[in-house]
């Protein structure tokens, strides 16, 4: 997919694909260049993993081969650690034990994932997941090789999916830090490391080739990766390259049925004076998806001493989606909703609905829709360091390192509309059952033109960051082992524009009455520019096909902007309604977001540790200190409302400014202690405890410098009557605040750990908590702005929450059973936490049902109360075997999100909308050829997993708000490594 200039249009699929090899070829090449340069230039040297906390050194040793060497190693660090870490490693050079990293992080203890784009969009699966999570926050922190990474979408971390699994070397997971690591991980951090030359003896050639295959979208698409590393020796010194490049396409579909929220009518026909619970309707929609994933990653060292090294390290990931959505779904009005004659409603002893004919005077109005969506994320890495070693107790190093992310998308939208008869709905069953009038629906006489909605962004970030740290180690027997200290210092910028999601109708139900001659909807003249969907094999046959639909055909909506404005211009030549066009623009000031940040930290960390006590203590004190200083660049809107005197001709605008462009300049610092303590009870026994304060910054997206003013006559208050200035309600609503700052966390970690064998046998329990300050909501406040006083809804710091959990884990392979059974081995771990908040209720933010009732406390989004991991293994002679599931309990997504908010009866309702209980098991076996060959089979979502919603309410009681299914996936791999 090449988004190549935001008024050209979406790229067809044909040549969304055409350009990546390509382009990987191309990339691949540049590394090598600038691998040279780096090399010989060997201005800079590195450790391994400059902001990580001590590793010990024999980890670079461990020559990583099969499932139970992959789970010795993830022990190794676990135990060796003086942080509280979980960690997996790859079973094969370059190869995670998943497809994508959030899959790989859903395996770690405290780690969940969602399966949809994005928390506040419950209507669009993702079959890959998103979203990760540590102990229920998703504030975590992404590193990649110790380092700052980050993509460019209004956030400050990873999107996880983005990265390329076949790159990484491993992934750990730090849940309370030490203070050489960096700030900003309020649940945790999730560190992604590749590998170095020097991690092996000498030559290794890796290369790997996949067909995958998604069995209800029915595509094969492939993926291919290859790795080179060498060392030599020469007379200046010994040097290092590693070059690794992978490529990787998946193809998924999902289909999905939605049931709308039910709304309390006394006025049905037949049920006068009864208060029933209707439901608005129901709709459902399929989505095919395709990604693309090119990681290219480069590392050089040069060791001229054994006192001193030197390393470059480039690191590109591109991500390229594109999706293509059908769908029909509800427009009506849920208050003229009446059952269809001789199809009376079913209720249950509640009065809430569960089967009937929902009718609407006119018809009941839907949408058809076509939706495209495409993203393009970029982001490139360069880090350069030197490491000096003078004697045997100083240790020196400095990193230096400059990032790049971009992030370019389209979603384009064409609707048609049509006015159904009637709709049946049966609830009753294990999913809804939807049925509509199918001769009504396949007649493109019934069809007119609805609306169209592009959404457009372009997204840049970069960062200039350098650190520097002094180590001085003491002798073994002393009490402190050593004393570290470091300085730190980022330099961001990050600029996000976009349209907003830019609805506008073309013809609407609600023009028909006051713009359309003879309260008619025009009918769409030419059919050739529809296409009639017929949603074959719909939810796999297991539920009924709704009925065939006529959207806009796909070229319609790949021709934006063109299509889109021919559209408006045919209606307004037709009809006096459509004249108000507005293209979707993203040169108005309340579009962009600039921030600029820099950041400068400060930490000292001693080491300490007593061998001679009847129990061994060993661990690290510390503390860090940075100050932020931001920047946003913006603007404020004033009122232009007029006011007319007393005597009914004086006009004055007593607010009016001009607009002012603004800098909104914020500054803060945070002191961050740490303490880390392990006690050995026994060789095999470790007793840990961990204190720490953590602090997160709001995301950019939160801290737009743009506010719009207005001034408004009081309710109730005849147009003809004078009202004084002062008296005018004076108002700002913005979904933003430059003057933001952190939220903050003190946890506490205890955590007992018993290594019952050096072949991957452990166990651990680990109970933590965590108390957060400084919450993000919406509250209403007072601010002046030109000399008057306005009441201002928007995010603020406020509230607290108090997270408890505990996690508990288990690894062992059986090698006492007889064979063939001493192959066999088993992981497990399982997660509680219980979460309570105070937050401050503010009327623009709380949930309210459909009848005006309100909630009580909400529990923190995203955050499952049990979860757990179940792994299967076996592991003997050249057969290797794998079967993983994933577990997790009932989580709030959003509350309001698109769908399950709206404004009726002058009732502003905002649903809770939960994602149900969620399992999925994931399986692979491989088996070597050869010492270097080897072939397997992998397979995501063997169970076919439907994953549900659930919109709660007060009087209709709970139900679920969508199903989704997708594929089963299948990737056919070959393994080579010499």
């Amino acid at each position: 997919m090449t988004i190549m200039n935001k008024t050209q249009g979406l790229t067809p699929r044909s040549a969304f694909r055409r350009t990546r090899l390509a382009r990987a070829i191309h990339w691949s090449s540049q590394l090598l260049v600038a691998g040279a340069v780096g090399w010989h230039g060997a201005g800079f040297a590195q450790e391994a993993t400059p902001a990580e906390p001590e590793q010990p050194t024999a980890l670079e040793e461990i020559v990583v081969s099969g499932q139970r060497s992959s789970i010795q190693s993830a022990q190794m660090i676990k135990q060796s650690a003086e942080q509280i870490v979980d960690s997996i490693v790859a079973d094969d050079i370059g190869k995670l034990p998943d497809r994508s990293v959030t899959e790989t992080l859903q395996r770690i203890p405290g780690v969940t994932i969602d399966h949809f784009m994005s928390l506040g969009d419950p209507e669009h699966f993702s079959a890959e997941g998103s979203g990760v999570a540590v102990r229920g926050l998703t504030q975590v922190r992404s590193e990649l090789n110790g380092r700052d990474s980050f993509t460019a979408n209004g956030g400050r971390s990873l999107s996880f999916e983005d990265v390329p699994a076949e790159l990484m070397a491993g992934v750990d997971v730090y849940k309370n830090p030490s203070a050489d690591m960096i700030e900003g991980g309020l649940g945790g951090t999730v560190n992604l490391r590749t590998r170095m030359p020097f991690d092996s003896d000498g030559q290794v050639m890796a290369a790997t080739a996949s067909v995958n295959y998604g069995d209800f979208i029915e595509e094969a698409d492939p993926s291919v990766s290859a790795l080179y590393s060498n060392r030599w020796d020469t007379s200046a010194g010994e040097f290092g390259l590693l070059v690794d490049v992978a490529f990787s396409e998946i193809s998924t579909r999902t289909d999905g049925i939605f049931n709308r929220p039910f709304f309390p009518r006394d006025d049905l026909q037949g049920y006068e004076g009864t208060t029933i619970q209707v439901p608005r309707g129901a709709d459902w929609r399929s989505m095919d998806f395709n990604r693309e994933r090119l990681g290219s990653y480069l590392a050089t060292q040069w060791r001229p001493s054994d006192a001193s090294e030197f390393y470059f390290q480039a690191f590109r990931s591109e991500y390229d989606m594109q999706w293509d959505e059908d769908a029909i779904f509800v427009q009506n009005d849920a208050y003229a909703i009446q059952p269809g004659e001789g199809k009376e409603f079913v209720v249950d002893d509640n009065n809430v609905f569960l089967s009937g004919r929902l009718t609407q005077p006119g018809g009941i109005p839907f949408g058809a829709d076509i939706r495209v969506a495409n993203r393009e994320s970029v982001t490139s890495d360069f880090s350069a360091g030197y490491k000096w070693l003078p004697g045997d107790q100083l240790e020196f190093s400095t990193d230096l390192q400059y990032t790049k992310a971009t992030t370019e998308g389209l979603d384009a939208t064409i609707a048609t509309g049509i006015n159904l008869p009637y709709i049946d709905i049966d609830l009753r069953g294990e999913r809804p059952l939807v049925q509509a009038d199918d001769e009504y629906l396949s007649d493109p006489g019934n069809y007119y033109w609805g609306f169209t909605m592009p959404f457009i962004e372009d997204n840049e970030a970069e960062q200039f960051a350098w650190r520097a740290d002094v180590k001085y180690n003491f002798n073994d027997t002393d009490v402190v082992r050593y004393i570290k200290t470091g300085v730190r210092l980022t330099d961001r910028e990050a600029t996000n524009i976009n349209s907003g999601y830019h609805w506008q109708a073309i013809y609407q139900p609600w023009m028909a009455w006051w713009k359309l001659p003879d309260d008619q909807m025009p009918p769409v003249e030419d059919a050739s520019q529809m296409s009639l969907n017929t949603f074959d094999n719909f939810f796999r046959g297991k539920a009924p096909s709704p009925g065939a639909v006529y959207a806009p055909h796909i070229s319609l909506v790949e021709g934006y902007p063109e299509s889109f404005d021919q559209l408006h211009a045919d209606a307004s030549e037709n009809y006096i309604c459509c004249d108000d066009y507005m293209p979707a623009t993203m040169d108005d000031p309340s579009r962009i977001n600039e921030q600029e940040e820099q950041t400068y930290a400060a930490y000292f960390l001693l080491g300490f540790g007593v061998d001679d006590w009847a129990l061994p203590v060993d661990g690290n004190i510390g503390i860090r200190v940075v100050q932020t200083d931001s920047a946003a660049s913006g603007m404020i809107r004033y009122p232009e409302t007029i006011v007319v005197g007393e005597d009914g001709e004086t006009e004055s605008r007593p607010w009016y400014q001009d607009p002012e462009d603004i800098v909104a300049e914020n500054s803060y610092t945070n002191v961050l202690p740490n303490l880390n303590l392990r006690v050995e009870l026994r060789d095999d026994l470790f007793l840990r405890f961990a204190a720490s304060k953590a602090m997160a910054r709001p995301a950019y997206n939160q801290m737009q410098a743009f506010q719009t003013l207005s001034a408004g006559r009081p309710e109730g208050v005849p147009e003809d009557q004078y009202v004084p200035p002062e008296d005018f309600r004076l108002t700002s609503s913005s979904g933003s605040n430059p003057m933001l700052e952190p939220m903050e966390a003190t946890q506490f970690d205890i955590s007992l750990e018993w290594y019952f064998n050096d072949a991957g046998g452990m166990a651990h329990v680990n109970a933590f908590s965590k108390d957060i300050e400084g919450f993000i909501r919406n509250q209403t406040i007072r601010e002046e702005h030109g000399g008057w006083d306005y009441t201002v809804t928007r995010p603020v710091n406020t509230g607290t929450a108090d997270i408890r959990g505990v996690e508990l884990g288990w690894s062992q392979f059986f090698d006492q059973l007889p064979e063939p059974f001493d192959g066999l081995g088993m992981q497990a771990n399982y997660t509680y936490i219980d979460s309570s908040t105070d937050v401050p209720r503010d009327e623009g933010s709380n949930p309210v049902d459909t009848d005006g009732s309100e909630y009580g406390q909400m529990p923190f989004e995203g955050l499952s109360e049990h979860s757990y991991n179940l792994v299967g293994m076996y592991e003997k002679g050249p057969l290797s075997v794998r079967l993983a599931y994933n577990w997790r309990s009932d989580f709030l997504m959003s509350v309001g999100p698109n769908g399950f908010n709206g404004t009726d009866r002058d009732i502003t309702w905002r649903l809770p909308v939960y994602n149900d209980d969620y399992g999925q098991m994931d399986g692979s076996i491989f088996y070597d050829i050869t010492d270097m060959l080897s072939l397997g089979l992998e397979v995501n979502n063997i169970l076919n997993s439907e994953t549900r919603t659930i919109m709660k309410q007060n009087a209709a009681g709970d139900h679920y708000a969508s199903y989704f299914l997708n594929d089963t996936r299948y990737a056919l791999t070959l393994r080579a490594n010499f």
